[in-house]
């Protein structure tokens, strides 16, 4: 039986695979947050190693705050890149394949076209550089695993834009929402669900390979918040506004959109489009 150890278990990706770990049999799951296992503490890390033998390590755990990031370089660089570089050392250690989720917020945003797994990275802000640190230094570390990158993540777990616009949906009677940013809308559970039917098919691993993983079809932000309406029926307007009138902190990528051909193609996985997993997810919502 597979062993798998998931890090970061309270977020919405790690409650994914929570949700999706009694329809995998043939693994025997290990669900894993703070304080019990702190990404920062390399010797609480290697205790907990020592004891509990696992065969993969995914890991959900992540500095995610976009804006904050830029306020506050320093714990998103040790959670997004020198925690990675803990994790790789572990992996030659106690030898275990690693699984690490990345972003779209690797690129620019000055593509027209998909980006591709092997697309320069050229991140725009602080949360972009640190996960784009935390990518090279995994694909340096001369062990096996995966980079998954994904994007505009959703789930009725945590903080996220959908449950953010649900909300106000509900509570306001107008609201601006940024209609020149394009990407690729990620249900959780489908991210989760494909990553473990990808394990299941007992992959060879050779060194580090990088995947896109989104739910197919891409949209703005405003489409997002007028398929919610479509769904919940309030009487709240929604104005598209562009990304100048809109100011914060950390500049976003125009279009982020990921190619999934990768991952199509050798797991012979079809993604759900967006507009269906959303549909779930406010159910769940609901």
């Amino acid at each position: 039986m597979t062993r798998i150890l998931v890090i970061g278990a309270k977020g919405q990706l790690g409650q994914s695979f929570q949700y999706w770990a009694p329809h995998f049999p043939d693994f025997q799951f290990f669900f894993k947050d703070l304080p019990e296992l702190n990404l920062l503490e390399y010797e609480q890390l290697e205790q907990y190693f020592t004891s509990t033998f696992v065969n993969i390590v995914i890991n959900c755990a992540a500095y995610t705050a976009v804006d904050q990031a830029e306020d506050e370089f320093k714990i998103a660089r040790q959670l997004n890149a020198v925690a990675i570089e803990s994790l790789c050392q572990l992996s030659k250690t106690f030898d275990f394949k690693l699984i690490h989720f990345s972003t779209d917020y690797v690129f620019d945003g000055t593509a027209s076209e998909p980006y591709r797994e092997n697309d320069s990275l050229k991140p725009i802000g602080v949360y972009g550089q640190t996960k784009a640190e935390g990518e090279t230094v995994m694909r340096n570390a001369g062990i096996d695993g995966w980079i998954i990158r994904t994007s505009w993540l959703f789930s009725p777990h945590g903080k996220n834009f959908v449950k953010t616009i649900f909300s106000l949906l509900q509570n306001k009677a107008e609201i601006n929402v940024v209609a020149d940013q394009t990407g690729s809308p990620t249900y959780a559970l489908d991210l989760a669900a494909i990553t473990l039917k990808g394990l299941s098919q007992n992959p060879k691993f050779n060194g580090v390979k990088i995947y896109h993983i989104t739910n197919s079809g891409h949209t703005t932000w405003y489409g997002i918040a007028n398929a919610i309406q479509k769904q919940i029926n309030t009487h709240c307007k929604i104005h598209p506004v562009d990304t100048v009138n809109y100011p914060s902190k950390a500049q976003r990528p125009k279009y982020s959109v990921l190619s999934c051909e990768k991952i199509r193609k050798e797991f012979n996985i079809n993604l759900e489009p967006w507009e269906s997993a959303l549909k779930d997810c406010l159910k769940k919502i609901k």
